[in-house]
């Protein structure tokens, strides 16, 4: 049993399957991908993508343990493992061969302030049931060292992106988060910028029962209420101002956060879309002003209403081909599992505020 293993972290290339389920909870984002080299030799390929919605119950079973005012010890201990099972039914139905899995898991709740950090979905239930190695829980060593356990998507940032100046990536999913590139990775600034769909969703779905705002076709109906986004902006004066390393998630950004705003609910969309690229770019202008252009991926790059607000503050932006802006985060998982047995370092201490590098994930074996 420990001889292939061991013969697995001898392979010059691997194929490892990348699993990502973000703040949205719309369901599991699974990349498979064959990886080479290391560091910022690293090749990589994407041999398939698909993304798989969660059955309507188990979605809103994520949505209910985002909120600590009903959720239980119960429910969390239960939903952990329906995850996971239910991630395993669904990677069965594809008939996929990998080596490896790279697993972030759900992110219910999320505290850098007290350090801590919870992502549900067992990972030994999908070693056992799958047969490989997992490499799960990439948060928490960088959160033991001090840091915020985020933005853990800049190490790849800067692999494939790093060598263009005054450029910043901008993943847009239910949070929004900005790596600022670099040539040299202790200079990468990244941090949370606060929303990126989770308030348009939770009114979306909430008054039109979809999921998201599907083409920004909602928002093109409404109209910006100032006096809305003057009152969102109070709201979140305090996260704007604070620099960086920052991190936040669901458990700010919520149907609370709405609480005591009155407006139709197509104009609240379309007001919420606004505040939201503008909330990104008072982060950009007041801790990384030297942005010019930035590249959006996650799923606010397919909301036109959003990405031309963006725009509207004078940033040259670049969104990728469709699959790769998709599949991005789940490809980056899987470069955080192959980097794991590597043995290489994937945290940036200048963006989660760790006291030193350290390898992130941790091993769940099958055996």
């Amino acid at each position: 049993m420990w001889e292939k293993f061991l013969k697995l972290l001898k392979k010059d290339e691997r194929v490892v399957l990348g699993l990502m389920s973000g703040t949205s909870a719309d369901g599991l984002d699974i990349a498979l991908v064959k990886v080479s080299g290391k560091t910022q030799d690293l090749r990589f390929s994407l041999e398939f993508f698909k993304s798989i919605p969660y059955p309507k119950d188990l979605r809103e079973k994520i949505i209910r343990a985002y909120n600590p005012n009903v959720s239980t010890v119960k429910d969390i201990t239960e939903l952990n493992f329906a995850l996971a099972r239910e991630h395993v039914k669904m990677i069965k139905g594809l008939g996929l061969q990998f080596d490896l899995i790279g697993y972030h898991g759900q992110t219910v709740y999320h505290m850098p302030e007290a350090g801590a950090t919870l992502q549900l979905g067992e990972a030994d239930v999908l070693a056992v049931e799958l047969g490989v190695p997992v490499v799960h829980s990439f948060r928490t060593k960088d959160m033991a060292l001090g840091g915020q356990g985020a933005p853990i998507v800049s190490y790849f940032d800067w692999v494939v992106f790093g060598r263009e100046s005054g450029t910043a990536t901008l993943n847009i999913g239910g949070i929004a988060n900005l790596t600022y590139l670099s040539k040299k990775r202790e200079n990468v600034i990244a941090f949370d910028t606060g929303p990126g769909n989770c308030l348009i969703d939770v009114v979306v779905n909430k008054y039109y029962s979809q999921p998201f705002d599907i083409d920004g076709k909602i928002a093109k109906k409404g109209k910006i209420r100032d006096d809305v986004i003057e009152l969102l902006m109070m709201k979140d004066a305090d996260y704007i101002e604070k620099s960086p390393p920052k991190t936040t998630g669901r458990e700010r950004y919520n149907e609370e956060f709405l609480d005591g705003i009155k407006c139709p609910p197509k104009d609240l969309v379309r007001t919420l879309t606004r505040f939201t690229a503008l909330s990104i770019h008072l982060n950009i202008k007041k801790h990384v002003p030297k942005t010019k252009k930035l590249i959006v991926t996650g799923g606010g790059a397919f909301n036109p209403v959003l990405t031309d607000d963006i725009r509207s503050f004078g940033y040259e932006v670049e969104i990728p081909d469709k699959t790769f802006v998709e599949a991005k985060e789940a490809i980056a998982i899987a470069v955080l599992a192959n980097e794991f047995l590597n043995g290489v370092t994937t945290n940036i201490p200048n963006v989660t505020g760790a006291e030193r590098e350290a390898t992130l994930g941790k091993l769940s074996l099958p055996f």
